[in-house]
């Protein structure tokens, strides 16, 4: 394997006013908005100093966009299950078993996935600060 040459710069523009990354690209990216408002500028700003000066908290937040990321698509994809379940179901949907077994289970993994996401934003917020 080679190791990234830590000169290397790659610049992209868009003319879309307000691009939509994947968490997982905007936690390795840099992205310039030059239509900032001033709270937006200072929270760039902040990200940087904090990059800087604190290289653990902006990793621990990148890894936390990133888990808040995949919690949030995790709950999407249990409620579709539920939602093709409930649509394909046949007769009546309280003798379906298997429908009745995927939402308790869907209920009981929704919460710990909403609890996470909960302590992984409200950690965020605290390394925001």
């Amino acid at each position: 394997g080679r190791t990234p040459n830590s000169d290397f710069k790659f610049y992209v523009t868009s003319k879309l006013p307000n691009p939509h990354y994947a968490p997982e690209v905007q936690v390795k990216v840099t992205l310039v908005n030059f239509t900032v408002t001033p709270k937006g500028l200072e929270d760039q700003l902040l990200s940087q100093v904090v990059g800087f000066e604190r290289p653990e908290l902006e990793e621990e937040k990148g890894k936390l966009v990133v888990q808040i990321a995949d919690g949030q698509k995790q709950l999407s994809e249990i409620e579709d299950k539920i939602l093709y379940m409930l649509a394909n179901s046949t007769g009546n949907i309280l003798d379906d078993e298997v429908l009745i077994a995927t939402l308790a289970a869907s209920k009981t993994t929704s919460e710990q996935i909403n609890a996470q996401v909960a302590q992984a934003e409200e950690t965020k917020t605290k390394i925001d600060e």
